[in-house]
């Protein structure tokens, strides 16, 4: 099979909703498609022209109020270097996701990564006002706002192929509504969620011992770390629900003192309090040791986690979930229990969630929004089977129970009569930095032996018992997926291996399905699960690249091979890519983009000619990203 060509992204956001089951059918191959009206901006000094001519370009957008110069900083790490970031206006409205990023070296423009949309041809001019837009998003949501702060006008790239005005607004829900300003429709929804003193001592999940740094307060030790720049507090909401729905409503109660997991001779019992607090504790000394980044904010701002959250909780077996969420509104982490009862709370996964929150102040800080979701899509088949033999086309319709008030049909998301399958690369790039730094922090405080507790590129094993991914051999871990849900396919350690959903809409929401591709659209198949979009299963391309460029060897699917820079030399390779998101990353990229701004990166710190430059540029090459 070919590899996938680069295509442009559309800059929107996403909305999880699984139905419906199986299904095949025989296509032709279809390679990544460009989307019309998105220009993918990314140069660097290699192409000097083409630099020259983009940072032309966003000078004179600039001059015309399309382009608004909303960040400039210093770099935290290499002289002499300026990041700026430029927001991008339509007629005096912002566009969502679309902007630009741009380093320079002694005033000399040495990169540029961003998103522009060259297309817009719509009313600027709302028919609706914010406050029927408000209203409409109570009325889809059954919650009022999170915030006091009025809807935002924005222009929405839509994956239909238009663009529209809309209103957007965080409700109590923990999803972003995005209402139509002309129509009033609800055009698309946003989850908040990323999903999965005195020093005393306590036993892990595990059976370990290890230190917990504890504060005195009335009588008993508290899990609050005040040995740290950022303090560290770990709440125990002992199974009780309501109290952690209660944490994570903007509007709802903040944590008090009686919240904080407590030991009354600071030899601590609870294996989820110990591994939690402890792990942060990790999490924050690997972040500021390695990468000058001080705690999740980067601004040593607390860092609060919660732990016995009452299993799911429908709120995920651990999560990340940003400000205004959270014990005191500013964003915070809960752990919940595995189907063995055992509570996620391993060293990876503690890391996982935290470099989330990195994630989002990073980009967030620079750019004024958090890392945001960013879809391609290739072209599928213009129909398949059902696993009860009924045939379906673009003009089937779909019921979709609570997908939207009333009862309305939805159809299959077509082009000129064929389905289109879509791929979230901007949330895979998210998951994949997640796990990088995971695996980055197990090596930095665990041996690489054999046995628990192991240093290595497996996720989440020393918690729930068996490897959930695999950075080292992606295609070794099974995608599990529900109950009686016997499909068979692997996680992707290439890009041509990536993993497409269908979409359902009804000409307005759009809705992705559980039906989807895992070969570039030549074939439709029931996915295990919904997975939001997939970008926990597509996050292995990323991540992939990144154990290959430093222990070395050979693609499975592409056959090509890499010259790792080797273990002692394992921390210049992951500065190289934590350095990309915290200093040069776009809300919005592609794949494509994600390893440009990483080649970037490894060129900034140790230079083209380097061995890391050469073993990263090699691995992003052999998992498609060239």
């Amino acid at each position: 099979m070919a590899a996938p060509t680069r295509g442009l992204p559309i800059a929107v956001a996403a909305l999880g909703c699984a139905v419906l089951a199986t299904a095949s059918a025989q296509e032709p191959e279809k390679a990544m498609e460009l989307e019309p009206g998105h220009i993918a901006m990314t140069a660097t000094s290699a192409s000097l022209s083409e630099l020259r001519q983009l940072d032309a370009r966003v000078d004179a957008m600039s001059r015309a109020d399309e382009l608004e110069l909303t960040s400039r900083w210093a770099d935290r790490q290499v002289p002499e270097r300026m990041h700026e970031y430029f927001r991008e206006y339509y007629q005096g409205v912002p566009v969502y996701g679309g902007g630009v990023s741009r380093q320079t070296r002694s005033g000399v423009t040495e990169s540029i990564f961003g998103t522009l949309h060259e297309t817009i041809d719509i009313s600027a001019i709302p028919a609706i006002t914010p406050a029927d837009a408000l209203a409409r998003m109570e009325a889809w949501s059954g919650a009022g706002p999170a915030t006091d702060d009025p809807p935002e006008l924005v222009v929405l790239p839509h994956p239909s192929d238009r663009h529209v005005l809309v209103y957007r607004a965080l409700m109590r829900d923990r999803i972003t509504y995005f209402v139509d300003a002309h129509t009033g429709a609800v055009v698309w929804r946003e989850h908040a969620f990323d999903e999965q003193g005195n020093v005393g001592v306590g036993v892990g999940i595990r059976g370990q011992r290890k230190k917990v740094s504890a504060s005195r307060n009335g009588g008993v030790f508290q899990a609050h770390d005040r040995l740290r720049p950022a303090e560290i507090v770990t709440l125990d909401l002992h199974d009780d629900v309501g109290r952690l729905f209660s944490l994570l409503d903007p509007r709802g109660a903040e944590w008090i003192r009686s919240d904080v997991a407590s030991d009354s001779d600071n030899d601590w019992e609870d294996p989820a309090v110990v591994d939690v607090h402890a792990h942060s504790g990790f999490t924050y000394d690997y972040l500021s040791a390695r990468h000058d980044w001080d705690g999740v904010d980067g601004e040593d701002g607390r860092i609060m986690t919660m732990v016995n959250i009452g299993g799911s909780a429908g709120a995920g077996l651990a999560f990340w979930v940003p400000p205004p969420f959270g014990p005191e509104k500013s964003g915070g982490v809960g752990f919940g229990r595995g189907v063995n009862g055992r509570t996620v709370a391993s060293l990876d996964a503690v890391a996982h969630e935290l470099m989330h929150g990195v994630t989002y102040h990073a980009v967030r800080k620079r750019t004024g929004r958090g890392f945001r979701d960013t879809f391609f899509s290739v072209e599928g088949p213009a129909s398949f089977t059902l696993e009860d033999g009924r045939r379906v086309d673009c003009n089937t319709n779909w019921r979709v129970r609570g997908a939207a008030p009333g009862d309305r049909p939805f159809r299959l998301l077509c082009r000129n009569g064929r389905t289109r399958l879509f791929l979230n690369a901007g949330g895979a790039v998210n998951e994949a930095y997640s796990d990088i730094v995971a695996a980055s922090v197990e090596f930095m405080f665990h041996e690489p032996a054999i046995g628990p507790l192991r240093a290595d590129y497996e996720m989440f094993e020393d918690a729930t018992g068996i490897p959930i991914r695999s950075l080292r051999d992606p295609r070794s871990a099974p995608i599990l997926g529900r109950p009686g849900v016997d499909v068979r396919i692997q996680y992707p350690d290439a890009l041509r291996r990536a993993i497409y959903f269908s979409v359902l809409t009804d000409g307005e929401l759009l809705l992705f399905h559980s039906y989807g591709s895992a070969d570039q659209g030549e074939t439709v198949i029931r996915l295990p699960t919904f997975d939001y979009d997939g970008v926990h299963w597509n996050s292995t391309i990323l991540s992939h690249a990144f154990y290959l460029a430093i222990e070395g060897g050979e693609n499975r699917t592409t056959g090509r091979s890499v010259t790792g820079v080797g273990g002692v030399n394992r921390e210049q390779v992951e500065q190289a890519f934590v350095r990309a998101m915290t200093d040069l990353m776009p809300p919005r990229v592609s794949y494509f983009m994600a390893a440009d701004v990483i080649r970037q990166s490894a060129d900034d710190l140790f230079g083209r000619d380097s061995d890391v430059y050469r073993a990263i540029d090699e691995a992003l090459t052999a998992v498609d990203l060239d």
